[in-house]
């Protein structure tokens, strides 16, 4: 009998697992016990897939994934998820904004330091602090003094604005406009509206265009530019219900056999009539980027390699609320990039630049680290209730990622 786990067995049989710069026998137990790792995690039932890419010096030594890209729910035939295989990879988009803003800065089509309230109207006015400017770099960084509202999406044609409400603004005495620390994903829709603003070009197409072109990446937000071919073999996300079965969250049959963006708009507005700068949230610069496990390893590293992203802007202060760490999560922020220090980062030792990703059921990973020039990618597409539960090891760590975690760990520690 054609089995599930057979299905998996053998699809395990297309992780790729190679070794750069150092002999195959350096890597090959601890990458037996990395591969080991994600298959008893899909194996597990925990997840439908989960899946983990390592890069050193510029080359893959390590990617290996596991489990179903789609037809976990039975709403589609069975196919594998594979390093190639794309997804919506949550936050770890803000990277992709973040760095085709320092691009434009760099080219001095706009400047991250400029005061933005006036490019909104109503303006971008922070009730409490009205003479203080916010700007793009605040955005990424998120000490704008903005937190999120219960909506911060806008289905075309409506505007960035008709989302402003007097709730959007952190009440806390910390929350200073450039000071206070407040993760909000609305601030980087926000962003998107700014450079669109700057360019008079969709998000979707200026990140296409200045990043994920460059970096040779078959990648866009909310589906827009990915392959056809691609994007008919990308990831469905999922969630375990209380009844034991996958249901879809994201990316379901439909989405996946389009060829239009996949956007919110009302019925009889069209894409082709939209006005760029209008409504930042349309393209979801704050998790629609569909990319690999690949691409995100390819785009930490260019994280890594742009100086502003690297430099830490905000650091936690415990001893002086400085911003919400939300109970460690976060401690230091770079305008794009979340750092991990070695001493308190998830690999004990290890600093890593780059970002997490959690929505619609998954759980992903892209980090830098600059001291062994490697960086790591990795993601489950779904998650029981009981894998979304913290592990006791570090803030940032669920049920479901920590053996994706400890795995890179070893790889780490045998380079």
């Amino acid at each position: 009998m054609f089995t599930r786990r057979a299905l998996l067995t053998g699809l395990s049989g297309l992780a790729l697992t190679a070794c750069a710069h150092r002999s195959g026998d350096a890597l090959r137990t601890p990458a037996a016990s990395a591969r080991r790792r994600i298959e008893d995690l899909v194996y597990s039932a925990m997840v439908p897939a989960a899946g983990l890419v390592v890069r050193h010096r510029g080359q893959v030594i390590f990617a290996h994934a596991q489990g179903l890209a789609q037809g976990a729910a039975g709403e589609a035939d069975p196919a594998p998820f594979t390093p190639q295989t794309p997804m919506r990879v949550a936050s770890v988009s803000k990277m992709a904004v973040a760095l085709t803003a320092h691009r434009l800065a760099a080219q001095g089509v706009l400047d991250l330091d400029a005061d933005i309230r006036a490019a909104f109207s109503p303006p971008l006015i922070h009730p409490v602090y009205p003479t203080l400017p916010i700007t793009l770099r605040h955005l990424l960084v998120h000490t704008s003094g903005l937190k999120d509202p219960d909506v911060y999406w806008m289905a075309a044609p409506g505007r960035t604005e008709d989302l402003f409400t007097a709730d959007m603004w952190s009440p806390e005495p910390w929350s200073v406009p450039g000071l206070g620390f407040r993760y909000c994903n609305f601030g980087y829709g926000l962003a998107g509206a700014i450079l669109e603003q700057a360019t008079a070009e969709r998000l979707d197409r200026l990140t296409a265009r200045e990043l994920l072109g460059p970096l040779g990446l078959d990648a866009g937000f909310n589906w827009s530019g990915v392959s056809p071919k691609k994007r008919r073999h990308g990831a469905t996300l999922y969630s375990r219900e209380e009844d034991g079965k996958w249901q879809v969250q994201a990316d379901g049959p439909a989405n996946l056999a389009g060829s239009d963006p996949a956007i919110l708009i009302e019925e009889g507005a069209r894409l082709t009539d939209y006005v760029p700068g209008t409504n930042g949230t349309l393209f979801s610069p704050q998790g629609g980027l569909r990319a690999s496990l690949q691409d995100m390893a390819i785009l930490a590293r260019a994280a890594a390699q742009t100086p502003a992203m690297t430099r830490p802007v905000w650091r936690f202060d415990p001893a002086r609320p400085n911003g919400d760490d939300e109970q460690l999560y976060f401690e230091t922020f770079a305008p794009g990039a979340q750092i991990h220090e070695a001493g308190t980062s998830p690999i004990p030792g290890v600093k890593l630049i780059g970002h997490h990703g959690e929505a619609y059921g998954l759980y992903s990973a892209a980090f830098h680290a600059p001291a062994l020039d490697t960086e790591i990618a990795f993601a489950v597409t779904g998650t029981s209730a009981s894998g979304a539960i913290r592990s006791p090891h570090h803030p940032v760590i669920v049920t479901a990622t920590e053996p994706l975690w400890a795995a890179a760990e070893t790889l780490l520690a045998a380079l």
